[in-house]
């Protein structure tokens, strides 16, 4: 340990020496380079759902309408207007003078054309339900369409401002495998065109000068992005440090030790809404069977000293928020009265041996696996109290598939709440489809009757109940808001986006 530390420091001190070139150079080109760790195959999150594909789609394509997090408004984008004709149809206004990146004029065509996409039933794709809600699509003319929903849905201004972006039907409606739309001819009316992408290599994007000055809230301040896969942790930090990368998204807490004494790295952070969450086995749906007892899931939650594992596993700690429920005060209709239990080992133990457990028993504790290490410092927690925890990490494809057949005794894992700021998309989230680990009526009555409550008040009053369900039952702990951290060059600015407050896009990057 100690000579990989020397070996470390010993490369730092000579990196400083050897990346202000290539930097410069970088700048020079006006191209900055970004390490991709968990490269995804498609800029569309349409059919790749993680949340590295989320923060370049939502650069790269455009949505009818945004929601500007800073000011909590929606503002336009495709739609220069709109109005609600009832409480399940909404009239959009469409602008006339954009053009995709292949030259096609946008129309509402396009937007009709996507919408049916999705709700295609022979479409098999992630998170169906979040696209496949309209029961008529009604285009009046050119620059109008009519979008009717089957039941009211009070988010669904939200769901076109966060959810649908919208594709070239002149260009995806010919493709013969429009999943690789947004891989080989992603056509897109956003400040940006795809010049490359390779699973193997990474991405390249170019700022398209002819549709760059479209919309106010967009910008393209660099003209090349260019990522780079790079799942390898020491390949990362060799990359940032000899110049080959200008920008390494969340690095661990010992890297940021060592950025920091080079004088040409700088470390950026920023809170997100990203909760880092653990899911337990209350239905009883794994082989395990331990967790259907109360006494099993509050000794678990009890085993661990959250705080602890946060300051030296959580890189950008000091900027994140210790959450008390899984949603945040900021997610709309969020509200809970009654917190998650806190560590007490004693009390822990106590419960374990009432429920049967005097010496403990062996689990499975599944992670995402960018998360092993905190997973790993969670099982030492455990075993302290006598649950031996084995930590399986595992790539998001593998953990979301095993979680939908109920394999997991329990995960930890991570959403980003912002991803569309509702609560009733939490809900969805947690409780939905084959995630929901609790079964619990009172949960499920809240998340089917609260969606169609148009009333803000009303609606929080009904995901309290449920929110309060979650931390009393302990089906869920939420542990930590997961910040953003950036590594990158001094010669690099990292900003906010325009319109959110919790994400990062690759339009974000500056050159000082």
């Amino acid at each position: 340990m100690l000579k990989q530390k020397f070996a470390f420091m010993t490369a730092t001190a000579l990196a400083a020496l050897l990346a202000a070139g290539p930097a410069l150079a970088q700048k020079s080109k006006d191209e900055v380079r970004l390490a991709i760790i968990d490269m995804f195959p498609t800029i569309d999150a349409y059919h790749s759902p993680s949340n590295e594909t989320g923060q370049w789609a939502r650069a790269y394509y455009s949505r009818i309408i945004s929601f500007d997090e800073h000011n909590k408004k929606l503002v336009p984008e495709l739609a220069k207007s709109w109005k609600r004709i009832d409480e399940k149809t909404i009239e959009f206004e469409l602008r006339d003078d954009l053009k995709f990146s292949s030259g096609n004029k946008f129309t509402a065509e396009d937007i009709a054309y996507t919408i049916r996409y999705l709700a295609d039933p022979k479409l098999r794709i992630r998170f169906k339900s979040r696209y496949n809600w309209h029961s008529n699509i009604e285009i009046l003319s050119p620059t109008k369409i009519r979008l009717t929903g089957k039941k009211r849905k009070h988010d669904d201004l939200f769901i076109y401002a966060y959810r649908f972006q919208i594709f070239d039907k002149g260009v995806h409606s010919k493709m013969e495998d429009k999943a690789t739309y947004g891989a080989k001819s992603a056509s897109t009316t956003g400040p940006y065109k795809l010049i490359k992408l390779d699973r193997k290599s990474g991405a390249h994007i170019q700022r398209n000068e002819d549709t760059a000055g479209y919309f106010p809230h967009r910008r393209a301040p660099i003209k090349n992005v260019k990522g780079i896969s790079m799942p390898d942790r020491q390949t990362q930090v060799a990359a940032l440090l000899t110049g080959q990368i200008d920008v390494l998204r969340n690095p661990t807490p010992d890297m940021i030790k060592e950025f920091r004494k080079n004088p040409d790295l700088r470390i950026t952070s920023f809170p997100t809404r990203f909760i880092n969450y653990i899911t337990l086995d209350a239905a009883g749906r794994s082989k395990n069977k331990k967790f259907m007892d109360i006494r099993v899931r509050q000794a678990f939650i009890k085993a661990i000293d959250r705080e602890k594992i946060i300051k030296n596993f959580v890189a950008g700690e000091e900027v994140a928020l210790r959450p008390t429920a899984v949603c945040y005060p900021d997610n709309i209709a969020c509200s809970h009265t009654i917190n998650p239990l806190g560590y007490d080992p004693a009390g822990s133990k106590r419960l374990l041996a009432e429920a049967g457990f005097p010496n403990g028993f062996d689990m499975e504790l599944s992670a995402f696996a960018p998360y092993k290490e905190i997973a790993e410092a969670i099982a030492g927690e455990l075993r302290k109290v006598g649950i031996r925890a084995t930590v399986r990490a595992m790539p998001l494809p593998v953990y979301t598939k095993r979680r939908g057949r109920g394999e997991l005794t329990a995960l930890y894992a991570g959403y980003p709440t912002f991803a569309q700021p509702n609560t009733s998309n939490l809900m969805n989230f947690f409780f939905g489809a084959n995630r929901d680990y609790s079964k619990d009526p009172i949960i499920q009555n809240a998340r089917k009757t609260g969606n169609g409550v148009m009333d803000l008040k009303k609606r929080t009053a009904i995901y309290q109940k449920a929110m309060d369900q979650v931390n009393k039952q302990s089906y869920i702990l939420p542990f930590v808001e997961q910040p953003n951290v950036y590594a990158h060059h001094k010669s690099v600015e990292v900003k906010t986006g325009m319109t959110s407050k919790t994400e990062t896009r690759p339009p974000d990057y500056f050159w000082k």
